[in-house]
């Protein structure tokens, strides 16, 4: 069976660094993340998907906000898995691109085992602040050239633990309907879910252990406030926080 090479791209304002590198790396085939269907963008979106189409490079279209760090970093990290799962080899281009998508993209590979790289610029199109993106009437973009492609070390980025982050969602879900503090239903609906165990005191189920409530905190509550996921207000009563709510965004 013959693994694939398979390179994951951003479009906004270059071509050259999209293509150049794809043909470098011999891929055989091609994700590429773009925002948009008005001119400017997808005049750059045209010009790269013409070029594949006329080397024979199959290329998947994903359209995505590329400035929202969790929209990129929830496809990217989609596309890497699903790839990796068929033993395809993935090469990730964080050198095109905005800067949200390029911080996104470098942790979803270093996340599930995508080689991040970039290929520097060596002659730039820019002579001219009146063409900047445009030379002849073709979009080009920033580079002309490119250099062979660099790869980036790859350090090892764990993602969160599973059950960590469907206790969350269980946690939201539940507080969001309920709006005080509904210990009881949370921990019921996690038994549900089977996240946990053995939490009633008598067998009608009308009180929780005070063993299955230290189990809930140790395991859930406390974990979740150490990773800045959830924060108490002084007085017992959590929030999801921001960054919580990427997690969700991202993970669930």
């Amino acid at each position: 069976m013959r693994f694939l090479r398979v390179v994951i791209s951003c479009v906004s304002f270059e071509t050259v660094k999209i293509v150049q590198p794809i043909l470098d790396y011999k891929a055989d085939r091609v994700h590429l993340l773009h925002s948009g269907r008005e001119p400017p963008y997808i005049d750059f979106f045209d010009h790269v998907t013409s070029e594949l189409d006329r080397m024979g490079i199959p290329w998947e279209e994903h359209n995505v906000f590329y400035s929202k760090f969790s929209d990129v970093m929830k496809k990217v990290r989609e596309i890497i898995i699903r790839e990796r799962e068929q033993g395809n080899h993935v090469y990730v281009n964080v050198g095109a691109g905005p800067q949200i998508y390029s911080s996104a993209a470098m942790v979803a590979s270093m996340m599930e085992g995508g080689t991040p790289f970039n290929a520097p610029t060596e002659e730039w199109t820019v002579k001219d602040v009146k063409k900047v993106f445009y030379e002849k009437g073709k979009p080009v973009g920033n580079a002309r050239k490119v250099k062979a492609p660099v790869e980036i070390p790859v350090f090892e980025v764990n993602p969160p633990e599973e059950n960590l982050v469907k206790g969350l969602t269980v946690w939201k879900d539940v507080t969001d309907r309920y709006r005080t503090r509904p210990t009881k239903e949370i921990m019921t609906a996690l038994e549900e879910k089977g996240l946990m165990y053995d939490i009633w005191e008598d067998d009608r189920g009308r009180k929780y252990s005070q063993s299955a409530l230290m189990r809930y905190r140790r395991n859930f509550l406390e974990k979740w406030e150490s990773k800045g996921w959830i924060r108490n207000d002084g007085r017992g009563l959590y929030s999801i926080t921001e960054q919580g709510g990427m997690i969700l965004e991202i993970f669930s």
